[in-house]
C-alpha cells in the first residue's frame, strides 16, 4: 500500500515538475540571414547580417530600418555595407535614394562610399524575416549593384 502511494504520488510531481515544460507559443522558425552584392569586380558576401529599427526623437517621421551586412573577406575584415530605410512602416516596397526615402554606406578599410543615387526594395515581409535586394553608386563613383538581403525582424 505505501508503494502504491509512494509511486502515486512520485507521478502526481513528476507530472506538475513537467507540466510548466510544455511550449503553447508557435516555435520561431530560424532564418539563414544573408546580404551579397557586386562591389565593382568585388564578390561582397556578408558573414553576419544585422537588422535594427530606430524611432525618430527629433521629429516624428516614424521608424528607421537599418540593415549591416559584415564581410566574410578575410584580407578585408571591416568591410561593410549599411542599409537604411527611413520612415519604415513594416510593409513592402521600393526606397529610392534620390527621394530620401533610404540610404546606403559601403566601407572598405578606411574609405567611405556613402550613396548618391540607387534603391532599396524591400520584397517580403513575413512573421520572422524581410528579405529584398538593392544598389547604388557610391560618390567615388564605385557601383555596388545585384545586392539581395534576408534578415530577421529587427
Amino acid at each position: 500500500m505505501k508503494k502504491g502511494f509512494f509511486s502515486v504520488v512520485i507521478l502526481l510531481c513528476c507530472g506538475f515538475l513537467f507540466s510548466g515544460c510544455i511550449k503553447t507559443s508557435p516555435a520561431v522558425t530560424t532564418i539563414n540571414p544573408y546580404m551579397s552584392a557586386n562591389v565593382g569586380t568585388y564578390n561582397f558576401i556578408a558573414y553576419k547580417t544585422v537588422p535594427a529599427t530606430v524611432r525618430s526623437q527629433v521629429r516624428d517621421t516614424g521608424t528607421t530600418l537599418i540593415i549591416t551586412g559584415y564581410t566574410a573577406d578575410k584580407v578585408n575584415p571591416r568591410d561593410r555595407i549599411v542599409l537604411t530605410v527611413t520612415q519604415y512602416n513594416g510593409s513592402t516596397g521600393v526606397f529610392s535614394m534620390v527621394q530620401g526615402l533610404a540610404s546606403a554606406t559601403y566601407y572598405h578599410g578606411s574609405a567611405v562610399g556613402v550613396a548618391l543615387g540607387g534603391i532599396v526594395s524591400i520584397q517580403k515581409v513575413s512573421t520572422t524575416s524581410i528579405s529584398g535586394y538593392f544598389s547604388f553608386n557610391t560618390q567615388d563613383g564605385l557601383s555596388v549593384q545585384d545586392g539581395v538581403f534576408n534578415v530577421g525582424l529587427p
